[in-house]
């Protein structure tokens, strides 16, 4: 999983987006136009679970769970379907009834 990726993904919301994430040694540092994120990653044979913090930086920026100046904390879980493509699906801890799905893609 070391390495840089981006990260498509949308939420139950029908809300769409994209950012960038570097993984390594168990942590995750990235971010989008409005949010930045941090957490951290545990890989069991092909199996991701992640815990990701997703904070906005600018002012009045809503999320694809369209929550606006709001931190949410993300849990994660996929399949890695090949070295550079991982699938995964999730929820917000803060908003139990919403989920969201996202594809990586290795990028270097």
């Amino acid at each position: 999983m070391n390495g840089l990726w981006t990260a498509e993904f949308g939420s139950s919301t029908g809300v769409f987006g994209g950012g960038v994430a570097v993984f390594e040694g168990g942590k995750i540092r990235g971010g989008d136009a409005t949010h930045y994120y941090l957490g951290d990653y545990t890989i069991d044979g092909d199996r991701l679970k992640a815990t990701l913090r997703v904070i906005p930086y600018i002012e009045g920026a809503r999320s694809v769970f369209n929550t606006v100046g709001r931190n949410l904390t993300l849990d994660i879980e996929g399949t890695l379907e090949a070295a550079d493509r991982v699938i995964a699906q999730g929820r917000p801890r803060e908003l139990p009834s919403l989920s969201f799905g996202v594809k990586l893609t290795r990028r270097g």
